[in-house]
């Protein structure tokens, strides 16, 4: 389905009025496409990445996962 120059207009006038929830959600689905790639184009970077040993997605996954982990119970310590 097309989009219509409408709704081409309202989109743009969401994001100059959202900035914050427009980059919480940008930085939201880049953490969930690392987490978990669905492309080949993002498997395939992990892959290239991670070939010559300088990176670990292994490791990385572990890394993101403690600082998750610290992250929430900071903020449950503070509710």
């Amino acid at each position: 389905m097309k989009t219509t120059q409408a709704q081409r207009r309202a989109t743009d006038t969401y994001r100059k009025k959202n900035p914050e929830k427009i980059r919480y959600q940008n930085t939201l689905g880049s953490a969930r496409s690392f987490i978990n790639p669905k492309t080949e184009k993002m498997k395939n970077n992990i892959k290239v990445a991670t070939e010559d040993g300088h990176f670990n997605y292994l490791d990385d996954l572990k890394s993101l996962r403690e600082l998750i982990d610290d992250r929430i119970k900071e903020l449950e310590a503070n509710k």
